[in-house]
């Protein structure tokens, strides 16, 4: 009889613990421990700081791709502006147009597609011929951003769809980074490591997620080294519509 009056005060207890415990967290607030404001204020104020913190990225984001629209659109108008007065700008080179591969085994290839009729592909078929040859000896780095030149209207490249800070816009180049990602697809296809490899802020469309590597002037680069004991060719080749980049051994 005294067993089951203990539990019984044991559970009384329990309840009340359990009922003072529930009006107290309803009633009472809750205090952050660093600040003494109550919880819920220090949230507020959080989510408050954070969505103006967002605005103010989302309009210098704007702003910036805004200011890189209007600067590609002036030097396109120096570009049609050296055009008239004969000044040589360098010419994209389409088509399957292969290096010399005598001597040489192919050890990886990946291909990409893009619509030929739009600017971009001017900057496509520019990139691909820049790189295409080239030929890196046993320990060589390779460097895309150097490789491709600067990305101006003199060396021929125009204006094309470009991210700036998670933002859509217009740059001079825009397109450059679907043949560095080709590349990068190729090295991942030959087991080859990245020195340096960056993603892009936003998805792009034209190659597999974690398949991508983006260029940005000098500030972002892609870089790989010949792991091998033999020289190491790469090839890529804008034939109307569909890039396609190849790793080539000396036998």
């Amino acid at each position: 009889m005294t067993k089951i009056t203990v539990s019984g005060k044991i559970k009384a207890l329990s309840m009340a613990a359990m009922t003072a415990v529930m009006v107290a967290s309803s009633s009472v607030p809750v205090y952050a421990s660093s600040t003494g404001i109550p919880t819920e204020v220090f949230r507020a104020q959080k989510l408050a700081d954070e969505k103006k913190a967002e605005e103010l990225r989302i309009a210098a984001a704007k702003q910036a791709a805004a200011e890189q629209a209007a600067f590609a659109e002036e030097q396109m108008q120096i570009r049609a502006a050296m055009i008239a007065s004969g000044v040589a700008i360098p010419q994209a080179i389409k088509g399957a147009i292969m290096p010399d591969t005598t001597g040489y085994s192919l050890i990886a290839v990946y291909s990409t597609k893009y619509n030929d009729s739009q600017a971009r592909a001017t900057n496509i078929t520019l990139a691909a011929n820049r790189i295409n040859g080239y030929v890196l000896n046993p320990g060589d780095v390779f460097s895309f951003t150097h490789t491709i030149l600067p990305r101006t209207v003199a060396n021929g490249y125009v204006a094309g769809p470009i991210f700036v800070q998670k933002e859509h816009s217009m740059g001079i180049g825009g397109g450059i980074c679907q043949v560095s990602s080709t590349l990068y697809a190729a090295t991942i296809t030959a087991g080859i490591p990245a020195l340096e490899r960056h993603e892009h802020g936003l998805p792009v469309t034209y190659i597999p997620q974690g398949m991508d590597a983006t260029i940005d002037g000098t500030r972002l680069d892609f870089k790989f080294a010949n792991p091998y004991d033999k020289p190491l060719m790469i090839s890529a080749t804008p034939d109307y519509g569909t890039l396609t980049v190849g790793l080539w051994l000396m036998n």
